[in-house]
Parts: structure tokens; sequence; C-alpha cells
């Protein structure tokens, strides 16, 4: 079977009251070694919530289980493996089609009734607890709103007091009140180039004291923050207005929208993206740019943020290269597929032999009258017209598409003839 763990968004969490994937772990292996069961692969989701199943490795997981490749999963708890009903029992039937067991180390194994049913109780549970939850964090998340705290990070040009709320940093309101300016008179790569000079670094956060890394992105979702005039806003509750917090002027704000709004380069193509695959761990490799005109694939389990298992050593190759060996290798396998089929009887020479007879004795019937009437004499009426038929069927590259129907008409009209001259003939 193979092993699955996931733990919630960490947020900086340590100590005993945070259950790490260590613990989970050593839990699943303690009931492997008591079942007589042994753990053939780990699956990982670390920073994902019970409430979705799009997670890599749970789908890892049960892709594996339900092609074969092992018998099953086994999960610490219900609720690391799912707090979502409807998508845990959508999963449990998944695994049972497939023969798989889905199991877990507080003894509740689904492959009887009971384990079932209790299955599903706490799946419901799970995902009530979890209602609860983001119904308390939305009570909570008003009130600070109410109060004129800010949610979510911490924008260039304040700093958060111990409150919640923010205040203007001194040394940074200016740097943005600049970057404004900058795109009100001129174009967005004149504030992206302004930014990118200074050397800007985190003042607090995980990443205090690392710098700053600007892109047209990033410039544009910092042109289109409305805190910078004042305005704390958060999902659908009305907006507060601070007037302490404003660092650009309305006129200036509403002039650098033109580079928020300008036309964005187009997107790059990827046709191989999602299908060339890394060739040391097997993930899918994904599109991306190394620079100004350089596309590239890489290994997705190397994107930073990439939840399951690390590549050791992510492939990353140059699109232009990738692409243009695939473009040989299929034009290898379609001229091998051509050449494989030899003429070794000779019969698509004979038959454009065969065509060119037939075309020109179809001339000859048509114009010639007393050949014709030879013709009709000796009985080859039919023979020519079969091997004529022949050749407008399969017409060769030198002969216009205007030629081949002036042919096919004027073949139908002697057929016809030809069969009047019979049907007379019997008559008399």
């Amino acid at each position: 079977m193979d092993g699955y763990i996931r733990v919630s968004r960490r947020l900086g969490r340590e100590g005993p009251g945070y259950i790490s994937p260590d613990v989970q772990r050593e839990a699943i292996k303690r009931w492997a070694a008591y079942k007589d069961v042994e753990v053939d692969e780990w699956h990982v989701d670390e920073d994902w919530s019970g409430g979705t199943h799009e997670r890599p490795g749970l789908e890892r997981a049960i892709e594996r289980a339900t092609a074969g490749e092992t018998g099953g999963i086994v999960s610490w708890k219900i609720d690391r493996f799912s707090r979502y009903t409807e998508g845990g029992l959508r999963d449990l039937r998944r695994l049972e089609e497939a023969g798989a067991r889905l199991a877990f180390v507080e003894d509740i194994d689904t492959s009887g009734p009971m384990g079932k049913f209790v299955y599903t109780v706490m799946l419901a549970m799970g995902e009530y607890f979890l209602d609860t939850i983001k119904a308390g964090w939305r009570v909570a998340k008003t009130r600070a709103h109410e109060r004129g705290a800010k949610i979510g990070p911490t924008p260039l040009g304040y700093r958060r007091l111990p409150d919640g709320t923010l205040e203007q940093e001194p040394s940074e309101a200016p740097v943005v009140a600049e970057a404004f300016e900058r795109a009100a008179t001129g174009s967005l790569a004149s504030a992206l180039e302004f930014l990118e000079g200074l050397e800007l670094v985190h003042q607090a956060g995980k990443r205090k004291d690392r710098p700053r890394s600007w892109t047209t992105g990033t410039v544009r979702r910092l042109l289109a923050n409305r805190t910078y005039l004042g305005e704390v806003r958060w999902g659908d509750l009305p907006v507060t207005n601070e007037p302490s917090l404003q660092i650009v002027e309305r006129l200036v704000w509403e002039a650098a929208q033109h580079a928020v709004d300008a036309p964005r380069r187009p997107a790059r193509h990827y046709p191989l993206s999602g299908l060339a695959q890394c060739g040391t761990c097997g993930e899918r490799m994904v599109g991306g740019s190394a620079g100004a005109n350089q596309r590239t694939y890489r290994c997705r389990a190397s994107l930073r943020l990439w939840k399951g298992p690390r590549c050791p050593r992510p492939v990353n190759v140059l699109a232009d290269t990738l692409e243009a060996h695939v473009r040989r290798e299929l034009a290898a396998m379609s001229s091998e597929r051509w050449e494989g089929q030899e003429d070794s009887a000779g019969a698509v020479a004979e038959g454009e032999l065969v065509m060119q007879e037939a075309e020109a004795e179809l001339d000859a019937f048509v114009t010639d009258v007393e050949g014709a009437a030879a013709l009709r004499r000796a009985g080859r009426c039919d023979g020519v017209c079969g091997r004529a038929s022949m050749r407008l069927r399969m017409p060769s590259g030198g002969i216009a598409r205007r030629q081949a129907e002036r042919r096919a008409r004027r073949l139908s009209s002697l057929q016809s003839w030809s069969s009047r001259r019979r049907r007379k003939s019997s008559v008399s």
C-alpha cells in the first residue's frame, strides 16, 4: 500500500501542537508493521486544505492505486485524507472499483459495511468542522476589517502595527509615489525601470531582508492597489476610508491606470507543456521563461509552488531545442512509415502507364470519328471506357482539376452515347 500524509497551511506553526508529516509517517509505519503491510511509496501534501481533492500527492496516490501499482492507500486519520464528504466518497468508490483498499491508522477499514458507515460519518464530521472554522474566520476577519485592519499582505510603502492596522513607512512611501508619477506621465516600463534600480528589500514577514523582485506583473498589481488611495477593502464588505494611509492623489492614481490597462505581450506558445516528461522523476514538464526572449520547458516538481515531492535533478531545456528534436523524430517516423511500403512489384509504375494509355485512347476515341466507329465494331468501347474511368479516379499531380472534370464529362457522354447505340442495335 501507499502512505498518504497531509498538513494544512503551516503558517509558521511549530511545537507539540503541530502535527508534522514526520508524526503522521511514524504512526503509519507502526500501523503497517502491526498489520504486516509494506508501504511502497509515500505521498505528502503540505500546505493543502482537506476541503479540496485537487492535491498532487493525493492524485498520484489514487492514480497508482487505480492502475494496480499498489494495493491501496493508508492515511493517519480520515480528516488527513479528506474534509469534503462528496469528494471523499467519490475517491472511495474509485478505489473500490479498482479493487484497492482505503485504510486509516484509527483502525477504520473501508472494505466492510461498518467501515464504510464510519468513514461516511467521519467525513461529514470533518466537513462540518471545516465549515465551522471557515465561519469563525469570516466573523473574525469581518470584525478586523470594521476596525480598519488590513487583511492580506502588507503593501510596499506601509508597515503593520500590532493591532493589524497599517501606517505609512517613511522610507518607502515616497518610492511608491514616484512609481505612480512615472507610470502616469510615462509608461509601465518607466515605473518598472525605476523600481528595479532601487534594490528594495522586504521589511517584514518570511521574506524579511530578501530583495524584492520586480516584473511587469508585480508592477501592474502595485499600480492597481487601491490601498494607496487610503481605501481598506476586503471581499464584499463596505470600503473603509483611512485618509492617513493615502500615498497617491486620486488624479495621479487614475492616470497611472493607463499603464495597467496597456496591451500585454501575447502569451507564448508551449505545445509540449504537459506532454514532455522529466527524465529524472517522470513528472510533467511545463513551459516557462528564462529571460526576455527565451522559452524553456522545466520539470514542474522543481517549481517553487510545487506541493509534491521535489525532483532531485530537474530537467530544464530550451523550448526551441526540444521542439526541434520532436519535429525531427516525427518526420523520421513519418518517413519510415512511407518508405516501408516498397513497390517491389512495380505496381505504381504499371498503374501510371495504364492511366497514360487510357487517357490517350480516350482522347482518340472522342476526337476520331472513324476510330470510334472501328472501336464500336470491334467491341472495344467498354474496355476503353473502363480504363479511362480508372485514370480519372486516380489523376496524377500533373493533371489539373479542370482537365480531369472535363474528361469526366466527356467520358459520361461517351458512355451514354455507347449505351444508346447498343440498344438501337439490339432493337434492329
